[in-house]
């Protein structure tokens, strides 16, 4: 078995010695990262939890909601997609499925992580026991094609167990067959550089602006480390809704956008031409000529 999208992806990592990877959770979002030039995307669970339910990424989000954002994207969009898939959604009969689905609906790969989600305890952070994560990751690779991407998260350094157990973690994924792994919660450089230099594994690190990484460290000192992939996962969710809060709240106030125009695509066109509306009406209207 093959996947096309995955050998793309594949092919696209190859030939970049650094990658960055933007987070989208819909259709627009997918096709404007797509526009300004990514060649690959990322769906993000937390931004999608936040649009489609309105609820934090506390595991609300079912396989379902996941499998219908990901045929969405896919369906309009051509660069590949590496998607969140949480935990698994459950243990490692479940991951299999979940790594099977993902690949059917046409994603190229995606992210499994080592929490406990949803949380026993709503105020404590927890991971899964390695003998219990490892196997889901295996349970995945073995679901899907030699050609579709795992990417393994743990949690264990955001949750406070150590950078020492998330490069044991990942080492050990390596085994259960993971492509890309990152750590989570990097809290200083030297763990950062501690990461690159124990990794045997390629990786991916979080650039979330909130993060240490992402908002302290400048992007050219992670490349000149051992890093492949640069996740920013929610920044377009962000952005849309900084600029949502500024047109909308203006509208309340005002009752006009005029002073907010700014904010805006203008003319309107450009988002009718990205999603087809021109060229799909001269693509089919010389049908009825005949």
């Amino acid at each position: 078995m093959s996947n096309a999208h995955a050998q793309d992806l594949r092919k696209i990592l190859s030939e970049n010695k650094f990658l960055t990877l933007p987070g989208v959770y819909d259709c627009l979002s997918a096709k404007i990262a797509e526009e300004a030039g990514f060649p690959a995307l990322f769906l993000s669970g937390g931004a999608l939890a936040y649009s489609v339910l309105g609820r934090p990424d506390f595991g609300f989000l079912s396989l379902a909601e996941f499998g219908t954002a990901i045929q969405h994207i896919v369906s309009s969009c051509r660069a590949p997609l590496l998607a969140d898939a949480d935990n698994g959604f459950g243990n490692a009969i479940q991951a299999a499925n979940t790594g099977a689905m993902y690949e059917q609906l046409g994603a190229a790969g995606l992210q499994i992580d080592d929490k406990v989600l949803p949380a026993n305890h709503p105020a404590r952070d927890e991971i899964i026991e390695w003998e219990l994560m490892g196997p889901k990751i295996q349970a995945v690779r073995d679901s899907v094609s030699d050609d579709f991407i795992i990417v393994y998260r743990t949690c264990a350094n955001l949750y406070n167990f150590g950078v020492d157990e998330s490069i044991r973690r990942i080492n050990l994924a390596v085994e259960r067959g993971a492509d890309y792994a990152y750590v989570d919660g990097i809290k200083s450089m030297d763990e950062l550089k501690k990461i690159s230099d124990e990794a045997r594994i390629p990786l991916m690190v979080n650039l979330n602006e909130k993060g240490f990484v992402g908002g302290n460290v400048p992007i050219e000192q992670v490349k000149a480390l051992r890093y492949t992939i640069g996740l920013f996962p929610l920044s377009s969710m962000l952005a849309a809704a900084q600029g949502m809060i500024e047109v909308l709240g203006a509208l309340a106030d005002q009752g006009s956008t005029l002073g907010v125009r700014d904010k805006m695509t203008d003319p309107p066109t450009r988002i009718h031409r990205m999603m087809g509306q021109f060229s799909l009406v001269e693509k089919y209207a010389p049908y009825y000529d005949n």
